[in-house]
Order: C-alpha cells, then structure tokens, then sequence
C-alpha cells in the first residue's frame, strides 16, 4: 500500500514536524506500506529530523510567496503540479494537514481515499471558511482529540487517533522537591499565570522548586515577573533543554495552566515518565489524558484557588504522589508508538 503524506514544508523544527516524520518512519518500517512524503516549497524540503531512508522525497518546487497576495497568487500553479504529482505517483492514500491540506483536499482533481489529519483545534486553525469544503470531500477527518472530533458534524467519517511519544523514560531517582513546566513561552501557555499561581504555592510551601523549560516571545516577559514577584529563589528558567527526560527523572509534578491546547504531548512524555499532572481544563487536550484524581488534577480554566490546592494536595501528600505516578506511567501506554501505529494501519487497510 503506497501512502502519500503532503505538506507545505518539512524543514521547520515543529511539533507537527517531529510527530509526522516519526510516523512516516514508522509506517515505512512496517511490511507492506511504502511512503512517499511530498513538499510543496522550494527549498524547503530538508527534513528537520531525521527521516528514514526508506521514505521517498518529492517536492513541487514552487517558491515560498512572502505575502498573503503572493500565496494567493501561487494556489493556480501549486494546484497545477500537484494534481500532475499525485497522479503520476498514483498512491492508495493521501494524508493532507493545516490550511494548504485542506484547500488540496477541497479542490485537487484528485479522486483518490484522502485523510485529512486535524493537528489544532478547528477553532483556532487559519482559514477555517476551507473547512467545511474539505469535510465535504475528506473520506475521513482525523483527529487528535474527542473535543475537536465534535467540530467535524459535516465530515463523512470522523476518527480520533492521538500522537504518540518518542521520549525514552529514563530510570527512577530520588525525586526532589521540583514542579517542572515544559512549553513554549507564548500567551497560550500563560507562564505569567503559573508564576502568580506559583508565588501564593511556594509561600505554602517554602523549599519547593518551579524549573521552567522552555523558550519563546514572552521570555523576557516571564523573567521580568519573577524579579516583580520577588520569586527568583524559586524559579529557575531554563531555556530549551536538550534533553528533558534527565528533567521529568528528578521533578515531582508537572503543571500546566495553558488557555488552550491541541494535544498536549508533554503531558503524555511526563505521565510516561511518572509524573502527576496538575492542568487547567483547557481546550482541547488536557481531558483526553488526565482522569481526574487519578494520574494527576484536572482543575476548572479560571479557578486560581483550585489548582493552588490541587498542587498543595500534591505536595503534601507523598502517597498520593507516588500513587498518582503509578497511574500516570500506565495511562500514558495507550500513546505508545505501538498502539497509535497499529491504529493507523487499522484505518489505512480497513478503508
């Protein structure tokens, strides 16, 4: 079976990136499937992770526009060579992503089965007046979450598959007296809001540790507010960390208090790593992970004092911290790359 992944470039060190090279590379191990990714940009088509050998490379060549009319402008010709592309590589199943996925869903003269993979919420993706467009063509519209699948009403056929992760755990060690957050620093992970909520923490609590890892536009922002707050003593931000497993080994909770989120993978790599989880009940993702009270807290979005007290609990209950890890390690194997692979094989062949 001959798979064909389409997307505008791969050459960004992303997250949709990294989750779709690893399954293109672990499709291309598995008897019976060849892959194909094509590219659309000139350029732009250097892999940003490693990709398997296996997986053939084809790209449009059609260079970048660098304004909203040049992209327009470009659609007639990109078209163009798309359709050529696709026929001529005539493969069983097409897997298109993000607004320029949709458009080629929508309007390729392409016939063929298509997959359409939802990797952000609906609601906050870019030219969502293509969606409805696309459902109308899509055999089926793939989602990572059960609250973005509701989005979908109009689809043919809708399916929730999460990523899965790539993290290796790395054996246990003594756990210090260390919340960690992970995550771009960007106003949908409201670092402000973790280190106010952390002040009003750490007063309970004195001796406690808040790593942050992690870079982004607010990083001078998130700096300035720990000397305002007068928390320097602990809080420590860490930029971006090469390896953060060495990090998840040695914390004793995660927390999260983003407005909004896709699917959020470190929750899963800190659960598989036996982390507890305290997260907001943001949309979309965090509930798809978490049951509450169980491998971590899943707190009300605009409820300051409850996960104040859902990070206290945590702290000062050392059974319930281990008893929590337990459940997170076990919950985190429905994301393992052998279960969500075997889902997608499942989809490909039962089409």
């Amino acid at each position: 079976m001959k798979l064909l992944y389409v997307i505008e470039h791969i050459s960004t060190v992303g997250g949709l990136e990294r989750i779709l090279i690893d399954k293109m590379n672990a499709m291309a191990a598995e008897d019976g499937f060849d892959v194909v990714l094509m590219t659309i940009w000139q350029d732009e088509n250097r892999p940003a992770f490693p990709l398997d050998r296996r997986v053939e490379q084809v790209c449009l060549g059609v260079k970048r526009p660098r304004y909203s009319l040049g992209w327009l402008a470009s659609v007639p010709k990109v078209l163009y060579r798309y359709n050529n592309k696709v026929h001529a590589i005539a493969p069983d199943v097409v897997i298109h992503f993000r607004a320029m996925g949709a458009m080629f869903t929508a309007f390729s003269s392409w016939k063929g089965y298509t997959v359409f993979e939802a990797h952000t919420a609906r609601n906050y993706s870019n030219h969502r007046w293509l969606y409805p467009l696309m459902e109308h063509r899509a055999d089926v519209v793939v989602c990572l979450t059960n609250g973005d699948a509701k989005n979908y009403s109009k689809a043919k056929r809708v399916e929730v598959i999460p990523n899965f992760v790539t993290t290796c755990p790395v054996p246990f060690c003594e756990r210090v007296n260390r919340c960690l957050f992970v995550g771009r620093l960007c106003q949908e992970k409201d670092p402000l809001r973790l280190l106010r909520l952390w002040k009003e923490i750490v007063g309970r609590h004195p001796g406690w540790q808040l790593d942050i890892c992690g870079e982004g536009e607010m990083d001078k922002d998130v700096r300035v507010e720990i000397e305002r707050l007068s928390i320097e003593d602990s809080v420590r931000v860490h930029g971006h960390v090469s390896d953060i497993s060495k990090m998840y080994a040695q914390s004793a909770m995660l927390l999260l208090c983003s407005q909004t989120e896709g699917l959020p993978m470190v929750l899963i790599e800190a659960m598989q790593n036996g982390l507890p989880v305290v997260s907001t009940d943001c949309p979309y993702g965090p509930a798809d992970i978490i049951n509450d009270g169980e491998n971590g807290f899943l707190v009300p979005q605009n409820d300051d004092d409850a996960f104040v007290d859902a990070v206290s609990l945590l702290i000062g209950n050392d059974l319930l911290r281990k008893n929590m890890s337990v459940k997170a390690q076990e919950s985190s194997a429905m994301f393992s790359k052998e279960n969500v692979i075997c889902r997608w094989k499942e989809l490909f062949v039962k089409r």
